[in-house]
Order: C-alpha cells, then structure tokens, then sequence
C-alpha cells in the first residue's frame, strides 16, 4: 500500500494563472519534512537548443550560463553521448515523444522559495520588468494549490511497452550473459512505455498529484508550448556549491507499507539486500572514479555509503560522494567527466552503454539525462550549479495527445529477471496513476512491443 494517502496534503505553487508563460518549476529537497521549495522561473532572455548531439555541446552549455546575467535552467538528454567519438551505437527508434537533446533558457523571471502559503519566504533571484507578472509569481507561492494525497479514479487507458514480459526476460538474458563473460558487471537495463492521454488531462494537476504521492526531493514540472515534462526524480546527479562537487547515487528500491512495522521491516530488507548494496557500492565506486577526473588530489570521498532515505512511495539506497574541483576545470569539463550519470549506465561505463544501445529498442532520449539550474561565476562560465537525474519522468505531448516514460533497473551477476521486471512496474506506479493510465503489463503478459517510426 501506498503511505502517501495517509500523510497530510501538500500545497504547490499554483501554476495554472501562469499558464501563458510557459513556466518551469524547480523543486530542491527541503530540510523541513514534507516543506516544498525550489524555484520558479518564467520566459526566456534568451535560449540555446540542440536538436541532436553535439560534440561540443557541454562547451555550448558552459558559454550559455557564463554570459548570462542570472541563473539558467535547462536539460541534457540522454542521447547526447551519441557525440562521442568513443562509441559506436548501433540504430535505435525514437522514443515516442520526443525532445531536442540540449535546451537551455536564461529566464526573464527567477523567483526562489522556502515553503508555500502565508509562511513562504520568497527571494527574486531575476526580477521580471512586468510588475504584474512579478505580483502573478509571488502569489502562485504564497496562494498554493493543494494537492491530494488520495489517487484519484483511474481511466485505466491501455499502456504499450519497448519490452513486453518475453521480450525483456531474453533482453535481461542477453546483459547477463555479458555480465557472466565478464563484458561488464553491471548494467540499467531500460524499457518505454507509452499510452494515450485521457480527455480533459490537466498537466498541471497530474504534476501537483504526482509530487503529493512521491514528495520526491528534485522534481521538477516544465512546460512548453505543446510538451509538458512531470518529473518526480529523488536522485541528485550533481551539485556544486562554491568548490564543492557532491553526487548522490541511487541504486536499491523497496515499496512503503502502510503498516509502520511493515514498512520499517522493508526498509531493513533493503539495507542488507547483498545485491542492492552490491549494486550501490560498484555505482559509487564508478562516481569516486568520475570524480576524481575534475578532482583536487586526495579531495574524494564517501560521505554516506548505501545509506536508506524514505520517500512517500519507496525507500531507495543512497550513496553521497563530494570532491574538492581543481581550479583549472570548467563546467563542461565537469560534464565531460561524468555525463551520463552511472547509476543510469552501469560499468565499466562505456561498454555498458554500448551493450545498452544494442539492448533497447527504444531510444532514452530525456530519461537518464539531466534537468536543473546553473548560473554565471563573473569569469565566463557557469559556477554553482544543480543537477537531477531524469527519473520517474513522463514526458507529455499535449498536441498528439500522447505521453511517454521510461523505467528501468540494474542488472548485476545476482539478478533475478522477474524481480527486476517487477522493479520497473514499481518504479511506473506513481507516474502512470497521475497519467490515467492502467497498470503495467504482468510477467505473464505477452503482447508485442510497439513500433514506431
């Protein structure tokens, strides 16, 4: 059972008078349990768009917030180490909402907040010349939208699977076959799924609900003309604070119980699970590696190892590691270093996306990727700066009428292919109720997987 529809409604800034500008809406964890803040930015001065990989993309990135006169908000897909000269991936469908792989806006509006309603402490990080627009902004903090922890009917509109039952119980069985030769030791084994909108969708509300089920630390809602992006991520990527550099990798799900002893009993399965912490230690292991390529000497450590951090809806494991960055290394040397996230790879990280690419059918596109904030250090190039990792993410295309997400799980030498299968439905729960959407297909389901063009 879920414990979300046991614990008190959450209030949101209310997006929906702020419709016309497109906003984005960046949510950081709190220190304060179950207390919402992030930020909320409107417009853009300016953007920088790359429908495909670049090979100087993170270059691109790094001359975008440099010469910025404030904080940026943006995304990298997934795909975007198809520009790298190391790889050789072979062909793969799109996914079936797609995005450009690079998109990055200074916005004409930062507001950041620290809780919601008349206690929200509000602090313009860009003021908007627009008066009413600034008043518009402030209020959807301080005047939030409540948001129901109870889920709401389901329309149950059939779901389409990149990898149905069969087809990923032989897609497992080709990683572990890799894993057992000694190819890899692990692997995110990844699939789509996809389905209809149901009438009437409200973006917005779908967010509101998801975030009231997840409470997830670095989620995120950023809406487009005719594309909206739910994203209910609890894994940080990167953050960077002065000299700092921390990463926070997530690797081990368990499900809450409604039940307290229940649900303090999974979380101790979890934390001695030998192949979840397996997975988490050879993941953190990897980031101490990547770390270390932009690290001061003897600067990288282990801050928490296999740590267990409680949300609405899962208990996951989750690793700390933080460096001490060289003078000399720039935001896209950063990058560079580290893009794309282990925990969504495996390792050795290159091979395992070779393995990954040749695997799926379906391209990543946003999913595994990264969403968040950087902003100008004064010399040229973006300083503080923090990242997500795209996660329990649907991506929403309101002018088709479609939506699009993807799940996954690791594989190492001690998977079990049912348990992973069964992992991917728990991690498309929550998403795919605020979607409409009905449950995923059971391992005994055998309907083919779609095809698109």
């Amino acid at each position: 059972m879920n414990p979300a529809a046991t614990l008190s409604p959450l209030a949101l800034p209310d997006l929906q008078g702020l419709d016309r500008y497109a906003p984005w809406l960046l949510l950081d964890a709190s220190d304060v349990p179950g207390a919402i803040s992030g930020m909320l930015a409107i417009g853009a001065r300016r953007q920088l768009t790359l429908a495909t990989a670049t090979a100087d993309a993170f270059d691109q990135i790094g001359a975008f917030v440099g010469t910025a006169s404030g904080r940026c908000v943006g995304w990298i897909g997934y795909d975007q180490l198809r520009a790298d000269p190391m790889l050789d991936l072979p062909d793969q469908m799109p996914p079936h909402v797609a995005l450009p792989v690079v998109h990055w806006v200074e916005p004409e509006a930062v507001l950041a907040f620290t809780g919601t309603g008349a206690q929200a402490t509000c602090h313009w990080l860009t003021r908007p010349a627009d008066p009413a627009l600034a008043a518009a902004m402030e209020a959807a903090v301080t005047h939030p939208i409540t948001a129901k922890t109870k889920a709401d009917a389901q329309h149950g509109l059939p779901v389409s699977s990149s990898l149905n039952a069969n087809t990923y119980r032989a897609a497992f069985e080709k990683v572990h076959h890799h894993i057992l030769r000694g190819d890899i030791y692990e692997l995110n084994l990844c699939r789509e799924l996809n389905g209809a909108l149901p009438p009437n969708f409200s973006p917005y509300k779908a967010f509101v609900a998801l975030v009231a089920r997840t409470l997830a630390p670095y989620s995120a809602m950023i809406k487009s003309d005719t594309v909206d992006l739910l994203c209910a991520s609890p894994e940080c990527f990167l953050q960077r604070e002065g000299s700092r550099l921390i990463s926070r990798p997530i690797k081990g799900t368990a499900a809450r119980m409604a039940d307290p002893q229940a649900d303090a009993e999974a979380a101790e399965r979890l934390r001695t699970d030998a192949k979840e912490r397996a997975e988490n230690v050879m993941i953190t292991d990897l980031v101490r590696n990547d770390l270390s390529r932009v690290a001061q000497p003897a600067s990288v450590e282990v801050d928490e190892l296999c740590g267990i951090h409680s949300f609405r809806n899962v208990h996951q494991m989750v690793s700390t590691v933080s460096c001490s960055v060289r003078d000399d290394v720039r935001f896209a040397d950063i990058l560079r270093a580290t893009f794309p996230m282990g925990s969504m790879t495996g390792a050795p990280k290159l091979r395992a996306m070779e393995i990954t690419a040749a695997t799926e059918p379906v391209q990543r596109g946003l999913y595994s990727g990264t969403m968040g904030w950087a902003e100008p250090n004064g010399t040229g190039d973006a300083g503080d700066f923090h990242l997500n990792v795209v996660i329990r993410t649907a991506v929403v295309d309101r002018a088709q009428s479609r939506w699009s997400l993807h799940v996954g799980g690791a594989i190492t030498a001690l998977a079990a292919p049912d348990s992973e299968w069964a992992e991917t439905l728990l991690k498309a729960q929550s998403v795919l109720e605020v979607l409409g959407a009905g449950a995923d297909m059971t391992p005994e389901d055998s309907t083919t997987q779609g095809k698109h063009g």
